[in-house]
């Protein structure tokens, strides 16, 4: 453990710390089982005591989140036949209506909220590709929501670090409960905002009464 430990703190102290952040972010946009968040977190959490430098990996976890969202979305844009058969199928042909749907009327809030459900975001950004959401402005609120969230990640390892100088893995096993609950949280309000707007939508039963049936023949 004393060895693993000793490790952790010389890749800690290494350039090369920020090259992996960013890798591993980037395949954390395509892949959610990827620990991005755990490495971000365990990072900030020992950058109270100097080492690494805050800043460089703010702006590493920044890098890698913005590559891994936009080739998400690429990946959905490359999906041209399998979108086709998709559309096809009734089930997953209204899932991708809905994911449309969703994006074009809210999508920067979206696309934002979506970044910090570590499974919502990779659904989120490959169905932007598929239904075209605009590139450019896609693009946007990635860089807006990647920002948002490496500062968070960072901010909340720091004060994990805070709470327990002397026991830095306890500072990251508490970073990594508030990000599971923030995640959740965001997930449980996206899930009743989402039923809600569709309680509302669905025509009542006197709407459906008030409308004349259509006419064979006419």
């Amino acid at each position: 453990m004393d060895a693993v430990l000793q490790l952790a703190e010389t890749l800690l102290a290494s350039p090369w710390l920020y090259l992996l952040v960013i890798v591993l972010t980037t395949f954390d946009g395509l892949l959610p089982v990827v620990p991005a968040e755990t490495v971000v977190l365990t990072a900030a959490a020992y950058a109270v005591s100097g080492q690494p430098d805050v800043l460089l990996l703010v702006l590493a976890a920044w890098t890698g989140a913005v590559a891994g969202d936009v080739a998400a979305h690429h990946l959905g844009r490359g999906a041209g036949p399998l979108a086709r058969w998709a559309r096809r199928r009734r089930w997953i042909g209204s899932l991708l209506g809905r994911a449309e749907r969703e994006l074009m009327a809210r999508g920067g809030m979206l696309i934002v909220s979506a970044r910090f459900v570590p499974g919502g975001r990779t659904a989120t950004n490959v169905a932007s590709g598929v239904v075209g959401y605009p590139r450019r402005r896609f693009a946007a609120f990635a860089a807006l929501a990647a920002a948002l969230w490496s500062v968070y990640y960072v901010g909340i390892g720091m004060l994990g670090g805070l709470a327990f100088r002397d026991q830095p893995l306890w500072g990251v096993g508490l970073g990594i409960g508030m990000a599971l609950a923030v995640g959740g949280s965001i997930e449980a309000v996206r899930t009743l905002r989402r039923r809600r707007r569709e309680r509302i939508s669905r025509p009542r039963p006197a709407e459906r009464a008030a409308c004349p049936a259509p006419v064979r023949g006419a």
